[in-house]
């Protein structure tokens, strides 16, 4: 540092050198020692640093004194609520190469400090402020990963830069350099996680530093370098939908598992974050092994994750998202289940973390909500709308993600009002959806989902109310949402199918040829396989068989339609309340063609899906609230099998009808005091009954 005084032409650094000056003017003057400790000061300091310094390294001797007053008077405001010494190391330091030009500018309360820290030099030690700034910056990214809602990004970001826009600082070939870049890409990452302006230059920078980084990386770096960019190309590939980007995250992920031992410091960072591209990677091509081996390492990170660790609940949420999608895939009960049961002890994980917790409950929220819609148990209806508030509440989301959680609670509250009548849940069902879809922009992946969601809502308030209004807009909101749909055909289904019911309750001119149309493109789009084309069939059928007076061969219509719901029902993947739906219509379709051999085949499925239907999963009150819907399919079961001349198989049908709750009470009701003394046997025997199931 030399004792020149800036002179003649103002220097690049005049600018802000003025800034700073009158900023602490401001702070000393004004009292207000909040604005001194303001996450903003230190990156303030590093800039004025780093753009002062000449091409020799030397940094003017009034350039020195503000920046060193300022961490002192920091210092000075912070020592009485948080005991920091870190701002008083910094003062320290530059008042130490002060005083070698200027002794007469140090404090008075800092000369013994300085007196003693100059003689350590003179001994050898060092004044480099870059080891400090290092620490800082890591401290701050530290608590912004743990979900620190009071902890800016921004400062962590300001701070790496200030050492690696300084070659001086932190050059090439500092073995500090690979560090400081992966987490300046880290940090960058995170900020634009959780931003929707300007987010996606942050991801490319952040891509791009992480890359620096791996190539400068020793072997031991190497791991969490490769987290790092392995993350990054991953988030970047959910914005983007670049294939490149993801295939190159799994081989990174696979690289960095190979080079870690388990129990590793990596090791479950790295296969927690893999578990999840492996997962998505799935969702988009369907490799199973991908799937399975998501569900793995999810797993065996959650496992090998402390129970202190910040990490645990993205853990345990990698968990539960891996086993949601493999049920999805195969409907395994026992995935949705676990999957429910890891998104709790993630949520559990997350109580002590204010900025996890909105995720976290949100995820948990539409698990439940799924579950709802398989099993029809209200209290995870209930749960699953509570959870979203508690989501909304938490806050820390970020735009998109808020706007997502609206509108899944939006349509959770039409469910509820489906189920129960409450008009309160239609109103807020309307409101959610409709902020939800308002708030998406056009170029959004997210439109499709949250305008349908908005048109069942209004479709919903139509069927209530008879407002034509409401199924004008339901119509548009469903095309807008068929537009918005992309190449995804699985998607595009989903849209075209809920279009073409909306069309058929119109019934306008033209409008049961575009849903007959919509309906058959829903079901096409499909593998024959797929759980999902058991409800495509569904409608389709709905929308046939009120179109089949119009068609010119009334039978043929009618065999196609009956084709659909026999094809729904007989779709074993599919959630029950559909394939029982679908085998009571084919029957109904039957009857009416006076087909009664057809009719009771259709009639004895559905009744034999009861049981299914009311699985032991759920409560007493919500199996009794799923059969209500059903009250008069055994009576037609049987006069089926009674007009047939089946009297035994009349009576067969009305026992098996009838006897469905009756038969689960004796089936599962263990006494307390065997379940007490026989734990593992009573354990047994409710896998049994629910592999029955």
């Amino acid at each position: 540092m030399d004792g020149r005084t800036p002179t003649g032409t103002d220097p690049a650094w005049r600018e802000p050198l003025d800034e700073a000056r009158a900023r602490i003017a401001a702070y000393v003057t004004g009292g207000d020692a909040g604005r001194v400790t303001g996450p903003d000061v230190p990156a303030l300091a590093e800039t004025l640093w780093t753009q002062a310094r000449d091409d020799d390294g030397e940094v003017p001797l009034d350039v020195a004194l503000i920046v060193a007053d300022l961490y002192w008077r920091r210092y000075q405001a912070r020592r009485a609520t948080d005991g920091d010494t870190e701002d008083l190391g910094h003062a320290v330091a530059l008042y130490t190469m002060i005083a070698e030009v200027a002794d007469d500018a140090v404090p008075e309360a800092l000369r013994p400090l300085v007196t003693q820290t100059a003689a350590q030099v003179a001994e050898g030690a060092s004044l480099d402020p870059a080891d400090a700034v290092l620490d800082r910056a890591n401290d701050r990214l530290e608590a912004a990963q743990s979900g620190d809602p009071e902890v800016g990004l921004d400062e962590a970001i300001g701070l790496f830069r200030s050492l690696l826009d300084d070659p001086d600082r932190l050059p090439v070939g500092d073995a500090r350099r690979p560090a400081a870049l992966s987490n300046l890409g880290l940090a960058l990452r995170l900020r634009a996680e959780r931003t929707e302006h300007g987010g996606i230059d942050d991801l490319d920078e952040s891509v791009r530093l992480s890359r620096d980084a791996l190539q400068l990386s020793d072997a031991d770096d190497r791991p969490a370098c490769l987290g790092n960019l392995m993350t990054g190309l991953g988030t970047r590939y959910g914005w983007t939908g670049d294939d490149a980007d993801l295939d190159e995250a799994v081989l990174l992920g696979r690289e960095a598992i190979a080079l870690t031992s388990p129990g590793g410091p990596y090791r479950a960072s790295c296969a927690s974050n893999l578990s999840g591209l492996l997962r998505i990677r799935f969702d988009v091509r369907g490799g199973e092994a991908d799937l399975d081996e998501a569900v793995r390492l999810s797993a065996e990170a959650a496992a090998a994750t402390p129970h202190d660790d910040s990490a645990l609940s993205l853990r345990w949420s990698n968990v539960s998202n891996a086993l949601a999608a493999r049920f999805d895939l195969r409907r395994h009960p026992d995935d949705l289940d676990g999957a429910v049961e890891a998104g709790r002890r993630a949520a559990t994980a997350a109580a002590s973390r204010p900025g996890l917790r909105a995720p976290v409950a949100a995820n948990l929220g539409s698990l439940l909500l799924t579950r709802f819609e398989h099993w029809g148990e209200t209290a995870d209806l209930d749960e699953a709308i509570g959870r979203g508030y508690e989501a909304l509440a938490a806050g820390h989301l970020g735009a998109p993600a808020e706007a997502a959680l609206r509108s899944n609670v939006g349509n959770a509250h039409r469910c509820r009002f489906e189920n129960g009548g409450d008009v309160q849940d239609l109103m807020r069902a309307m409101s959610m959806t409709r902020e939800a879809a308002d708030g998406t922009s056009e170029r959004a992946p997210q439109r499709a989902s949250r305008w349908s969601n908005l048109a069942m809502a209004l479709m919903a308030a139509h069927e209530h109310s008879g407002n034509t209004t409401y199924l004008e807009d339901a119509i548009e909101a469903g095309r807008t949402a068929v537009r918005a749909s992309g190449a995804d055909e699985s998607r595009t289904s989903k849209y075209l199918s809920n279009l073409a019911i909306l069309l058929a309750a119109r019934q306008g001119p033209g409008d049961m040829e575009e849903a007959r149309e919509a309906a058959t493109s829903s079901v096409t789009m499909l593998a024959e396989d797929d759980p999902a084309r058991a409800i495509r069939l569904f409608n389709l059928g709905g929308i046939l068989l009120e179109t089949a007076g119009e068609a010119e061969v009334p039978a043929a219509s009618r065999r196609t339609t009956l084709a659909c719901f026999r094809q729904a029902a007989e779709l074993v993947t599919a959630a029950t309340s559909v394939r029982l739906s679908a085998a009571r219509r084919a029957a109904d379709c039957a009857a009416e063609a006076r087909d009664h051999a057809a009719a009771l085949t259709s009639y004895a499925d559905a009744v034999a899906l009861l049981e299914r239907l009311v699985t032991r999963r759920i409560s007493r009150p919500s199996k009794e609230r799923q059969l209500a819907g059903h009250t008069r399919l055994t009576g037609d079961a049987v006069a089926v099998a009674l007009r047939l001349g089946r009297p035994d198989r009349a009576v067969a049908l009305l026992e098996q009808g009838r006897g469905v709750l009756w038969s689960q009470l004796l089936d599962l009701d263990l006494d307390t005091e065997f379940v007490a003394r026989h734990p593992e046997l009573a354990r047994r025997l409710a896998d049994v009954a629910f592999a029955l199931d």
